[in-house]
């Protein structure tokens, strides 16, 4: 006795586990006992591990793609990005200036000038300038010649460096956002987990974000009565049935057919569709979890 209960049992709950297509009439088949879901969700964590200092959401709230859920301090960051940003505009006025070269070329020209006017001297008057001090002389020339070529280096080790302190304070912005959880999409925050002053590690789940403006309905289409290529991308009909027995009707899209047909002779079907609100009121009437009946407007498949 026990065994017949079991199997009954068993039965009941797959049939309404699995969507049936119903006999086809009209333009397409009717799927009856589709399960509504989810499209898109996140489900949001700590990129570093710090205190929660900030929780701007709550249960029930809406956000949007970009908003700020949630930030971990980042203190140690902003200091380091304040660091990096400093002795990267140092390194950039450091490059942009010329003084050393400037100097370093008059500095040339007056020793260029003193060693031709001891060279000068000494051709008028043989031995009025010793030869140590006209090497003396032209050693300078050519160091000042040097200096210049030294003080071009300057310059561009001071832009290369300047560089590098660049990739520093993006490289501190990156620490900075990692710190910062927002949300990937539109949605509603579900369920809020964390509280302020807690330590969280890496990964530690903060909030789960659900998608509400389009749904997905899911369905099984008889293999045996319809080929794939009579519902792909066809526009479907859902109808649901609300409390007081209320039905409302949405209109979508068979977004994916799979191209796996399964033990019972079915193969599976998804439509996206757009959501909307009750009149006068800010709830959605689609929701994720409820069964629906869908119909897909396809032509008669052909006689076998």
């Amino acid at each position: 006795m026990r065994m017949f209960a079991t199997i009954a049992l068993f039965a009941a709950a797959s049939s309404i586990a699995t969507c049936v297509a119903a006999e086809p009439g009209g333009s397409g088949p009717v799927l009856e006992r589709c399960l509504v879901s989810l499209i898109d969700e996140a489900k949001l964590s700590a990129g570093e591990a710090g205190l929660l200092v900030e929780m701007a959401v709550k249960a029930g709230d809406r956000v949007t793609a970009g908003q700020v859920i949630a930030r971990i301090n980042d203190d140690q960051p902003q200091m380091d990005k304040l660091r990096a940003q400093a002795e990267h505009d140092q390194a950039i006025a450091k490059a942009g200036s010329d003084v050393d070269v400037r100097y370093s070329q008059k500095a040339q020209a007056v020793a260029q000038k003193a060693s031709e006017k001891a060279e000068q001297s000494h051709k008028n008057v043989p031995g009025s300038v010793t030869d140590v001090e006209r090497d003396r002389l032209r050693l300078e020339w050519e160091k000042s010649g040097l200096q210049i070529e030294q003080a071009q280096l300057e310059r561009t080790l001071a832009d290369l460096a300047a560089r590098a302190k660049d990739v520093e304070v993006k490289t501190a912005d990156i620490n900075i956002k990692r710190r910062l959880v927002t949300s990937p999409l539109d949605g509603e925050v579900v369920d809020v987990q964390g509280n302020l002053g807690e330590w969280m590690q890496v990964g530690a789940p903060l909030a789960h974000i659900v998608r509400t403006d389009k749904l997905r309905v899911e369905g099984y289409v008889d293999a045996a009565k319809w080929d794939p290529e009579q519902v792909r991308g066809k526009p479907a009909t859902v109808e649901v049935t609300l409390a007081n027995n209320r039905k409302e009707t949405f209109e979508g899209r068979i977004s994916f057919v799979s191209p796996l047909v399964e033990s019972g002779g079915d193969y599976r079907v998804f439509a996206e569709v757009p959501n909307r609100k009750s009149p006068g009121s800010d709830e959605w009437l689609l929701r994720a979890g409820q069964t629906a009946t869908m119909t897909i407007h396809s032509e008669q498949p052909a006689s076998r």
